[in-house]
């Protein structure tokens, strides 16, 4: 993770009137490779030339920051208590707190004939009242600062999660609510935890594993689930108690 020691006035500002702490790091857009550049170039100016569409390849290339000082001036920055981001689209600035976010991924490669082909990484975070941000791999490094989000959730809400369902309340993880007698969906309605084998990750869905059983008890997408990272740790936790 690239760390900076110094952030433009606007993000200095919104981290202090936020408290967010220390900075951890800083991503930028990551630009398309030469080859990439060279092929679009190629073809507009041939689509150009032959007065199709140009338009929207224009406008396309605009909204890439090797086209674009705008865009290539956005950022991610990760602080200890919370996140300022860009949007990839639009204008403005987001500033959010670890502890009140409810963060959601979508991690989807494509497969074209058989071959991997090009990873998607979207990363909802959804704050108090309206504000939100969506992050995708329109910054530089999406495996590095997607596990730092989740893992900041897990360090500012875990305990708090954690005392809340000891003390007899529920959390609410979208498709999952975990409870301390069990983990419930509304389809499925509640499996105590003495019967839950695990929680797991496989191919995108969250899989919650019935004890003796080889199929899922349950399963959702990744997608629906707030707070992957800190629903896998509570559900461990708690089932093994």
């Amino acid at each position: 993770m690239a760390t900076a020691n110094t952030l433009p006035p606007e993000a200095r500002e919104l981290a202090e009137h936020h408290h967010l702490g220390a900075l951890q790091g800083a991503f930028t857009p990551k630009p398309i490779g030469k080859g990439l550049v060279a092929l679009h170039l190629f073809a507009t100016v041939n689509l150009l030339a032959m007065f199709v569409i140009p338009g929207l390849l224009y406008y396309w290339l605009r909204r890439l920051p090797n086209f674009n000082r705008t865009q290539a001036a956005k950022r991610l920055y990760l602080f200890e208590h919370g996140l300022i981001v860009h949007p990839q689209f639009g204008d403005g600035v987001i500033a959010l707190r670890w502890e009140s976010v409810r963060l959601y991924q979508n991690i989807i490669q494509t497969i074209i004939n058989g071959v991997p082909g090009p990873t998607t990484y979207t990363y909802s975070a959804v704050g108090p009242g309206r504000t939100s941000a969506t992050i995708t791999e329109f910054y530089d490094g999406p495996r590095t600062w997607g596990p730092w989000m989740q893992d900041a959730v897990v360090r500012a809400q875990g305990q708090a999660a954690l005392e809340a369902v000891l003390e007899g309340g529920t959390v609410n993880f979208g498709s999952f609510t975990l409870s301390r007698a069990g983990v419930s969906t509304h389809a499925k309605g509640q499996l105590p935890w003495s019967h839950v084998q695990e929680c797991r990750v496989t191919a995108g869905r969250v899989h919650v594993m019935r004890t003796g059983a080889s199929s899922p008890w349950s399963s959702d997408a990744v997608g629906s689930v707030a707070n992957l990272h800190l629903f896998l740790a509570l559900a461990a936790n708690l089932a093994a108690e």
